[in-house]
């Protein structure tokens, strides 16, 4: 039994003002081959599920290609073209297969198509035929839509976020095309979208509401017959028309069964809608309870700067506002390859004064002046082994600086986009978050794993940006109409 393995995985902020093209892929390390191998193998991603599978099920695995960068704006014609271009190309010249296996997002917009990943999944189904089996799993922000599911054999979505268990789900996704190859089981999936869509700051797993709606998903899994099921908590970054929360279950055979499961499930969170819309604290209002802690550190989560949503990674609104409140003992990352150059050039032991950050675009602060002494010059590049968001293994910040102020804050400046996912990005550079009081974090809940055993509290900070909780700070042109909460006369039968 021979599977191929491939992916397109992005997460697209279609307000995003930067362009994601063909050498933000490159950038991020294209992994063809067994360089895919080297990459994943132990890791706890998706293609590290896949190869788990191939070894525990018995079933030759042959990875092809892997493109994935961090979320970011529209992806350009050409990156998509060549990319999508080169994975068809590998799928044809390898072949025939007797299964496919797609490791994508599900969020993902170019330039020519709203859902990259359905017009993915339509051309793999358009290659290898209507009987070969091809399983795909997809983040629980992806905007699931009709075209995806109908050109596949099996979905699965994560279950957490932060996003845990990827390396699970891409494992069941395998064991599911493995057995329909062999006669075992005919799946059947239903999708469901209501008109809802869930603020990004009500999306931890770990609390309500979607704690509920997970219990949900797992009653539905224990029914007979169910293969898997899911629900995708959608991604409100995207102005597409599929944007929104949807609900997956997928039956052995009966039709009717699965979509009475995804509609069950789309009832019930249709029913909690009101918990799905969120406030957080203001900068001013959220400095002050950290500062003021009796313990730290106190973990900010940056909402309006959250790299794992598309934002730039260089917002100042905190900084800015930490200096007027004069907060000490504090830390964070700022995406700023002008200043690295520069502390660069001046060297290690050196002091000098610059402006740092927003230097991206006007929509997350302007540049804030800091006087400082680089204490750090590091390759930027760390290993984390632990399961994270995500599940990557190795990370790539490009050229960091630490940089000591005299504020008495510790700012670490990269000269890549990375996000704050692992709390080893600090301790490779000799920063010990655990001393600090506090603690800026730029994400909504993907650097819990990261920092939730370290801090005494954690506070959600609404910042303005790219992915800020305010979402009628937003134009939307092709999103569904009517969609709560954005409309409160939405129906859903």
């Amino acid at each position: 039994m021979r599977l191929a393995a491939l992916g397109f995985s992005h997460e697209t902020n279609t307000f995003a003002p930067t362009p994601t093209d063909l050498a933000e892929f490159e950038a991020s390390g294209i992994a063809r081959g067994d360089e895919i191998v080297r990459r994943h193998r132990g890791a706890h991603s998706t293609m590290a599920g896949f190869l788990e599978a191939s070894e525990k099920l018995g079933f030759e695995i042959v990875p092809l290609i892997f493109a994935q960068t961090e979320p970011s704006g529209m992806i350009t014609k050409r990156a998509f073209d060549q990319i999508v271009g080169e994975m068809l190309d590998l799928l044809r010249r390898h072949g025939p297969w007797d299964g496919v296996l797609l490791a994508n997002h599900g969020a993902a917009v170019s330039e020519e198509y709203s859902d990259v990943d359905g017009e993915i999944a339509a051309r793999v189904r358009a290659l290898v035929g209507p009987k070969v089996p091809i399983g795909i799993s997809l983040d629980l922000h992806g905007n699931l839509t009709q075209r995806m599911v109908e050109n596949v054999t099996v979905t699965t979505l994560y279950r957490t976020n932060p996003h845990l268990d990827p390396a699970p789900r891409a494992f069941e996704c395998a064991e599911i095309v493995v057995r329909t190859i062999k006669g075992e089981v005919d799946p059947v999936q239903a999708l469901e979208t209501p008109p809802l869509v869930i603020n990004i700051v009500k999306q931890f797993t770990g609390e309500e509401p979607m704690k509920s709606v997970m219990a949900d998903c797992a009653a539905v899994l224990a029914r007979p017959g169910i293969l898997t099921a899911g629900v995708a908590e959608g991604y409100p970054y995207a102005d597409v028309p599929e944007m929104g929360m949807s609900f997956l279950a997928v039956h052995d055979g009966d039709p009717t069964a699965a979509r009475d499961a995804a509609r069950w499930l789309a009832r019930r969170a249709w029913e909690r809608r009101a918990d799905f819309v969120g406030e957080v604290p203001s900068p001013s209002e959220a400095l002050k309870m950290a500062a003021n802690a009796p313990k730290g550190p106190v973990v900010l989560m940056d909402v309006g700067d959250n790299i794992g949503g598309g934002s730039p990674a260089d917002s100042t609104i905190l900084l800015a506002e930490a200096k007027r409140q004069g907060v000490r003992r504090y830390l964070q990352t700022l995406y700023d390859p002008e200043a690295v150059a520069t502390c660069v050039a001046a060297g290690v032991g050196a002091d000098l004064t610059l402006r740092v950050g927003a230097k991206t675009d006007r929509l997350h602060g302007e540049p804030v002046e800091v006087t400082g002494h680089v204490r750090l010059i590091s390759d930027g590049r760390f290993e984390e082994r632990r399961p994270i968001h995500g599940g990557g293994r190795y990370f790539n910040g490009g050229t960091t600086v630490v940089l000591e102020t005299a504020d008495e804050h510790t700012l670490v400046l990269t000269s890549r986009r990375i996000g704050n996912t692992s709390i080893e990005q600090m301790y490779s550079l000799g920063i010990r978050p655990e001393e600090k009081q506090v603690v800026v974090a730029k994400g909504v809940v993907s650097p819990r794993p990261a920092y939730e055993p370290i801090a005494a509290q954690i506070i959600l900070v609404n910042t303005p940006g790219v992915t800020t909780a305010d979402l009628s700070f937003f134009a939307y042109h092709h999103r569904r109409r009517p969609l709560f909460p954005f409309e409160p006369e939405a129906r859903y039968e």
